[in-house]
């Protein structure tokens, strides 16, 4: 429901009082100013009068899409051409009742309907004083029928931010800014299109209608838009299906995965030395590396989700020396030695958890790769552009091949599952940093990881 009028604070009534009162005003003055509100009135041009209504009143009905998130009313074409056809009076009262019965038809309030339609009563008596087309044209004329309708143009946009501004505390001038950077294409379109009609429907009547064959492409325009943001909407959809499947198959698989590798470690100790033995120890192999996939999926679901950030102040000497701490066993059963470097102690305000898988992710594939005796470095710098953590291996290097989707997802290779670094791509996008790679065959390979000062 709306809220009352006289719950508005007290700048916000008085624009939705005072605007209607000046356009009534102004609608007056003009009238007396040209000779009166029925002058000039040729006997075809009162046809007009509902043909520019219930234009206004179906264009306040039926807005059209101009992006994903941006709708504009077509009302701004009918309301020029009252002003500039009609007599002075009789012009901006058409276009201002148009619009007062459109908001009314779409259960706009009394106070914005009122509001709007004074609004469109101010233009269209601005611009019809200065660029009423009367009998016959020349360029003078052209031209101040062209300067009505950017008259028209921007007092309409700039009343409408006022209540904007009024009731948001935000500066007038910014949302003035915004409002026009986003509208100004198809406003200039619509004033072309009415000031070409209105001049031609005096020149050349049978060719008034040809400006308006640009409305077909605007209304293909909207319903191409219209079709973008429902695939949009669904795509949204499927991505956060794709989000719980993950995360849901991956906690009910964790429990018999658990349970499994408890049996297979029992009928291990139980076979030690039989036949049997090399079988298990494959079977609690292949469960530990569908534990470690498993693991991963949760870690690719959570990255993925919208949620904010849960950031912290992170230290990323400690962060990483986390990071070694767990994976020693990992890379001594490899015979693969851990080292760190910190050159310089770098804090950032990160997700502790998310970035700590990322690095992890690095170092889990870095272990895997090398050859046994050789070293993993695991180093904090800082970058050209803030901390930087870089993981360096003694590995085989990656063919060039594979280097532009290296980070997509599932993209495996021969020592793992093809997410862990999506994984870490995605973590260090949602920080706003950077991740990247040089590699050469046999020479091993370096990730790193740049992030935001």
């Amino acid at each position: 429901m709306a809220p009352a009028f006289t719950t508005f604070p007290r700048p916000l009534k008085a624009s939705i009082v005072g605007v209607p009162a000046l356009g009534i005003v102004l609608a007056a003055a003009v009238a007396a100013t040209t000779g009166g509100p029925f002058s000039f009135a040729q006997s075809w041009r009162w046809l007009l009068i509902p043909g520019c209504f219930l234009t206004i009143v179906l264009a306040e009905r039926f807005p059209v899409k101009i992006g994903l998130q941006q709708k504009i009313s077509l009302g701004a074409l009918p309301c020029i051409v009252a002003a500039l056809l009609l007599p002075p009076g009789v012009g901006p009262a058409t276009a201002a009742a148009g619009v007062l019965a459109g908001n009314l038809l779409v259960r706009r309030s009394l106070p914005e309907c009122v509001f709007n339609a004074g609004n469109t009563l101010t233009a269209a008596a601005l611009a019809s004083a200065i660029g009423e087309i009367r009998h016959d044209t020349d360029m003078a004329q052209d031209f101040r029928a062209t300067a009505a309708a950017l008259v028209y143009l921007i007092v309409n946009l700039g009343v409408a931010v006022i209540p904007a501004a009024l009731h948001s505390g935000q500066r007038y001038l910014t949302l003035l800014g915004q409002a026009l950077s986003a509208t100004w294409p198809a406003s200039l379109t619509l004033g072309a299109c009415a000031v070409t009609t209105s001049v031609l429907a005096i020149e050349a009547p049978v060719a008034a209608p040809l400006p308006l064959i640009v409305l077909p492409m605007i209304y293909r325009m909207n319903r191409a838009i219209e079709a973008q943001a429902k695939a949009n909407d669904q795509l949204a959809g499927v991505l956060a299906a794709q989000r719980r499947f993950l995360t849901d198959v991956s906690h009910q698989v964790a429990t018999p995965l658990a349970t499994i590798m408890t049996n297979l470690s029992n009928l291990r100790r139980a076979n030690r030395g039989r036949p049997a033995e090399e079988a298990v120890d494959d079977s609690v192999a292949e469960a530990e590396r569908m534990k470690r996939m498993l693991a991963r999926l949760r870690s690719l679901a959570h990255a993925d989700e919208d949620v904010p950030l849960r950031r912290e102040l992170v230290d990323l000497a400690e962060l990483t020396a986390d990071v070694v701490r767990a994976y020693t066993a990992q890379a001594a059963t490899s015979g693969v030695e851990l080292v760190t470097d910190v050159s310089e102690h770098a804090l950032i305000n990160a997700d502790k958890d998310l970035l700590r898988e990322a690095v992890a992710n690095l170092v889990d594939n870095a272990v895997r790769v090398s050859p046994p005796g050789e070293k993993v470095t695991l180093s904090v710098d800082r970058g050209a552009a803030g901390p930087m953590i870089a993981v360096v291996d003694r590995g085989p290097g990656i063919e060039e091949d594979r280097l532009p989707r290296l980070f997509e997802r599932f993209q495996r290779s021969d020592s793992g599952s093809g997410l862990g670094l999506a994984i870490a791509r995605r973590v260090v996008e949602r920080h706003g940093g950077t991740i990247r790679v040089k590699t050469a065959p046999g020479a091993g390979s370096t990730f790193t990881i740049e992030l935001p000062s």
